[in-house]
């Protein structure tokens, strides 16, 4: 799907998508170094992250349930308010014990809002064209990643991260009225939540997880990848400009030019996905991601971040439109948020323990260690990938997940 053909309602939940998220990428390079101001040392830093994963498991699978019977963009609504609050918690928190309150409500407004969205894009996708419905969608969201890390670096640097993260708060607090106005303004009237009926539909989803096919194995990638990002993410900026003594001015450039060279590939990805089978894309992508960290490694330099993160842009756009199209098919289209709840937290059970880890790993064996670990992760997702991820020979028939709700009750579109 090119961008002229784009359905005007997922045009705009887009929109307001990527204002919500720009204050996310002002903030989320820099959360590691804004805990360290508020009393945190490297190995608290790693147990905040460690939580933060708990949290998102306990509420994700919730979120997504709330999605399906909801309607996606009511949920998305009341996500953003969660959000408002997690913000408000951040900024205002004296200590970083205290920004577990912030932590809390963030991650119960992204599991409802990353699921959603997902859900959303995939029920606005024409046929057969999921791949590349997927990789332009994400490719315009990546807006926000390139303009959210430069604009919180120059806030940071100039200005202190207080004025940053108001500066943050301010701009989401206009995002999240865009969504409670859009929602509003949906013409198809809002489900309702059944609380007798989340277990049932649960069980009816662990049931496919655990089968061994496919949605079992691509579990069992993501879960993988996840472990591996956990390890490094909240000692990535700290390796960034201590290790690699660059500005955090530097960083924020880093992860925007990142996300240009992403914005960029992401469509042409999500077209090659549709042609040849998403799970080339998914196992290449993360090859690509191991040899990025291993750059990193070997060469912590201004050049050798460059690579290392342009290496990282081309192998996201790989990934991120096939692995949205292959999960789409995988499961009934009634059953998408909650599934999108599972997988796109980024956040796999196996990766509780992770962040913790890595702070024990890089303050008391070295701030290479948990590299190597996330590198030697992402490169055994590979085979697995290969091997496992065969793209289902038909799409699933669409099943409500309740019937006690009125039909299309999930499919909800702004005017």
């Amino acid at each position: 799907m090119r961008l002229r053909d784009m359905p005007r309602e997922l045009a705009i939940v887009t929109l307001a998508m990527i204002i919500a998220n720009i204050t996310g990428n002002m903030f989320g390079p820099f959360e590691p170094l804004y805990l360290q101001t508020l009393g945190a040392r490297v190995e608290q830093v790693g147990i905040f992250f460690t939580v933060q994963t708990v949290l998102s498991i306990i509420f994700r699978m919730l979120g997504g349930w709330v999605s399906d019977n909801l309607g996606r963009l009511p949920t998305i609504a009341v996500g953003g308010i969660f959000g408002l609050g997690a913000y408000l918690g951040y900024t205002l928190a004296p200590s970083w014990q205290w920004a577990m309150v912030g932590a809390l409500l963030a991650a119960m407004g992204s599991s409802l809002v990353a699921p959603s969205f997902q859900a959303y894009t995939a029920e606005s996708a024409p046929e057969g064209a999921t791949g590349s419905t997927f990789g332009l969608v994400e490719g315009l969201f990546l807006i926000c990643q390139i303009v959210g890390p430069v604009l919180g670096g120059f806030l940071v640097e100039h200005y202190g991260y207080k004025v940053m993260m108001w500066t943050a708060t301010g701009i989401f607090f206009v995002a999240t009225i865009m969504r409670i106005l859009i929602a509003r303004r949906s013409p198809k009237p809002a489900g309702r939540l059944v609380p007798a009926n989340l277990g049932r539909d649960l069980r009816a989803l662990i049931v496919v997880l655990v089968a061994g096919g496919l949605v079992t194995w691509m579990f069992v990638v993501d879960g993988i990848r996840d472990m591996g990002f956990q390890v490094i993410w909240p000692f990535l900026p700290k390796y960034i400009t201590e290790v690699g003594g660059q500005s955090e001015m530097m960083l924020g450039g880093l992860t925007a030019g990142m996300s240009v060279i992403t914005a960029l590939a992401m469509w042409p990805s999500g077209m090659v996905s549709d042609r040849i089978g998403e799970r080339w894309g998914i196992a290449l992508g993360g090859l690509l991601m191991g040899m990025a960290l291993i750059v990193m490694i070997a060469w912590p330099t201004t050049v050798g971040f460059v690579i290392a993160f342009g290496i990282f842009g081309i192998a996201s756009a790989m990934v991120s439109p096939a692995f949205s199209s292959l999960l789409s098919k995988a499961v009934p289209t009634g059953s998408l948020g909650m599934t999108y709840g599972i997988f796109l937290s980024a956040l796999g059970i196996v990766a509780i323990p992770a962040p913790y880890l890595g702070g024990l790993l890089y303050s008391r064996v070295g701030p290479q260690a948990p590299f190597w670990v996330a590198a030697l992760l992402l490169i055994l997702s590979v085979p697995i990938a290969l091997w496992k991820l065969q793209r289902p020979r038909q799409t699933v028939e669409v099943k409500q997940p309740s019937s006690a709700l009125p039909a299309e009750a999930g499919e909800v579109a702004p005017s």
